[in-house]
Formats: structure tokens, C-alpha cells, sequence
């Protein structure tokens, strides 16, 4: 198999498994939209711009699961805090609210994006090491 067509077959699984993690969210009651809507957002940030670069399949869906896990945190943490706030300042926070939210979600996501290069340079230089010591 050439290496295109490598990449391609992990961008186009890590599309399905950014559909498929998406759909789930959606399928979750408790989570809130607002949530829902930046993960999805993130799923298909991350699957475009991480999975056609060098690096194992499954240190990538792990990296996409890692970010589901802490982008589900970071909503819940800020959705707690807003409720916290608008009960002390009135309803006047929630339009304050609903301008910044994709602002702070935004800072999740280039962190963790970042984080993900970072972990996918490392495993380059892994296997650089592994192929000289053999």
C-alpha cells in the first residue's frame, strides 16, 4: 500500500470515528447542546488536521478520545461556573455567556491540539530510535 493512500485510509476512519463519537454525544440526554455542538465542531478539526500525518492509528483515535473526554470536562466545568455566576449576577450573565463560550472552548481546543502534535512528533522520534537500534 503507498503511503497516500495510508493516509487516506486513516482520514477517512478517523472522519467515521469523529461521526460515530459525535453521534454518541448527541445520543447522551445529560450533555447540553452547547457541548455537543463544539465537540462535533472539534471531532472534525482534529480528524482533518491530525490524521493525515505520520503517526500510529491508534495513538491518533486515542488523542481523539482523550479530547472528547477532556472537552466533555472543560463544558461541564464551564457550564457549572455560568450557572454559578448568573445566580449571583442575575440573568444578565448569560448573554455575556453566550459571546464568550466558543471563545473559552477555543482554548481547550488549540491546547489540546498542540498537546496531540506534540505526542505524534514524539512517536516519529520513537520509531526513528527503534529503527537505528535494529
Amino acid at each position: 500500500m503507498k503511503k497516500s493512500e495510508f493516509r487516506i485510509n486513516h482520514l477517512v476512519f478517523g472522519f467515521f470515528a469523529g461521526a460515530i463519537a459525535s453521534y454518541m454525544l448527541l445520543s447522551f440526554p445529560d450533555i447540553g447542546n452547547e457541548s455537543v455542538f463544539m465537540l462535533i465542531i472539534f471531532n472534525f478539526l482534529f480528524v482533518s488536521l491530525i490524521f493525515p500525518l505520520n503517526g500510529t492509528l491508534t495513538r491518533k483515535l486515542s488523542m481523539l478520545l482523550a479530547g472528547n473526554i477532556i472537552g466533555l470536562l472543560w463544558n461541564y466545568l464551564f457550564s457549572m461556573l455560568v450557572a454559578t455566576v448568573a445566580n449571583y449576577f442575575g440573568k444578565f450573565f448569560n448573554t455575556v455567556y453566550i459571546i464568550l463560550n466558543p471563545f473559552v472552548n477555543l482554548i481547550w481546543i488549540v491546547s489540546f491540539w498542540s498537546i496531540s502534535l506534540t505526542v505524534l512528533v514524539n512517536s516519529k522520534k520513537e520509531n526513528r530510535m527503534f529503527r537505528l537500534d535494529n
